[in-house]
């Protein structure tokens, strides 16, 4: 099984963080770091790996909730997707807008007209564009190699048992439950939120 495009981590990297050499548990390995990225995109309210929207059902990159929008009647409108990589179509009202018709800031995901608004409106603005983390910081990253690596202990292969409550580590008790993030993954995945204003 290869790992999807949503994959926050790697299996080597995983492997490493448990001194893993054998390739016994590597299909059970890569199916938890899937389950583990697709928890910290939910816990975000984001698709974090870069991918491509598109507005046109025919597209395989259709995706109707981040490429076709109402317009905000203000000169700015936020994408629920970033950072943005690139917008190869943006329409509004049936109008293909051109490139220098409107201004993106990449990092926040924010496009403004230079010139007018964005006219409110129901799926009134179409876009094609490209959207999310082309690399996965680092520590991102380590939060999805840790979750994954206590999923994995507390598995049957990982001579865990289902139901456990408390873990001891080395450096003392950390309480949790099944499926829930760890500390430390929560305080990385709160800076990846969404901004909730979508």
């Amino acid at each position: 099984m290869a790992l999807s495009g949503d994959a926050l981590t790697g299996l080597e990297a995983v492997k490493a963080y448990l001194a893993k050499t054998s390739d016994d548990d590597d299909t059970l390995l890569e199916g938890l770091i899937e389950a583990v990225s697709a928890q910290f995109n939910s816990f975000t309210g984001r698709k974090l790996r870069a991918r491509d929207y598109h507005y046109d059902p025919t597209s395989p990159a259709h995706d109707p909730a981040a490429a076709v929008l109402a317009g905000s009647g203000y000169a700015e409108l936020i994408l629920p997707q970033y950072p943005v990589v690139g917008i190869s179509e943006l329409w509004l009202d049936n109008a293909l807008l051109a490139p220098s018709a409107y201004a993106v800031d990449a990092a926040a995901g924010v496009l403004r007209r230079l010139s007018g608004v964005f006219g409110r409106g129901v799926a009134n603005v179409r876009l094609a564009y490209r959207a999310g983390l082309e690399v996965v910081p680092a520590d991102l990253s380590q939060a999805a190699v840790e979750q994954t690596v206590v999923r994995y202990q507390q598995s049957y292969a990982g001579q865990g048992r289902l139901g456990l409550l408390a873990r001891t580590l080395a450096d003392g008790s950390v309480s949790y439950r099944d499926g829930e993030l760890l500390p430390q993954a929560r305080a990385v995945l709160e800076r990846y939120k969404s901004r909730g204003l979508l």
